[in-house]
């Protein structure tokens, strides 16, 4: 796994800005999340666009748990954004059929910060995991190759110059740099197109959304990654980096 770590560390750095990971759970259990998600639309935070999103979906069903600690995604996390990485937000996308094309834009911290943000170290990074086959048809993700270094904020010109629509297979997983320029595309199918987002960021991003509230039984029985994810020893985690940065220095 460390080979295909490296790999997806480059593209997202010094590549294309985005890599697919492939088959990253089977084609059962894509369909298992995709069922439980639709299951929970009613808890839609936002319906707009024809676009159904849902967040903090750790509080909605602990089942979740198991995918943002998935270990091809932590250690990509973790290579990119540090060892004390936390999860900035975990929600899905439905695209219900006839939605249009979604707004250009990068993803948080860097839609609410000045461009030129330098690409490494990142301060986020994004997975967008598929539950089944993102086609032309249903909406695969558009995105503009290398845009992660543009060093600007979105323009529909240049994006329009450049842009590729990725599609995949059930269980596969695109994950990006989070100042990839990206947008969702029209679903012209009779079926909704379903995704499960993950966001990572480095320890000291404001999530934009706070998750919870957990139970303490929840947060007993939570394993060390999840807890390090969760921010339940943040303050720990802070002073530890405070430290490593002293003796560096």
């Amino acid at each position: 796994m460390t080979e295909e770590l490296q790999q997806a560390h480059e593209a997202l750095i010094r590549g294309e800005g985005f890599t697919v990971l492939s088959s990253l759970m089977t084609e059962g259990e894509a369909a298992r999340v995709r069922d439980s998600i639709l299951n929970h639309l009613e808890q839609a935070v936002d319906e707009r666009d024809g676009v159904a999103r849902l967040s903090n979906l750790l509080a909605v069903d602990t089942s979740f748990d198991a995918y943002v600690t998935n270990p091809m995604l932590l250690g990509l996390a973790h290579r990119m954004l540090g060892p004390d990485a936390r999860l900035a937000a975990l929600g899905a996308r439905v695209l219900m059929p006839g939605c249009e094309l979604g707004g250009l834009h990068v993803d948080y911290p860097y839609w609410a910060m000045d461009p030129g943000m330098p690409v490494e170290p990142a301060l986020m990074l994004q997975v967008i995991w598929m539950l089944e086959p993102f086609t032309e048809d249903n909406g695969g993700t558009w995105v503009a190759p290398g845009s992660q270094a543009w060093g600007e904020y979105p323009s529909e010109k240049r994006f329009a110059d450049s842009a590729v629509q990725i599609t995949g297979n059930a269980g596969d997983a695109v994950v990006s740099h989070g100042l990839l320029w990206h947008r969702t595309a029209k679903n012209r199918t009779d079926e909704p197109r379903v995704a499960l987002l993950i966001n990572y960021s480095q320890l000291a991003i404001q999530p934009m959304t706070p998750m919870g509230p957990f139970t303490d039984e929840y947060r007993a029985g939570a394993s060390a990654e999840l807890r390090a994810l969760l921010g339940f020893d943040h303050g720990r985690a802070l002073r530890n980096r405070a430290m490593n940065v002293a003796r560096e220095g």
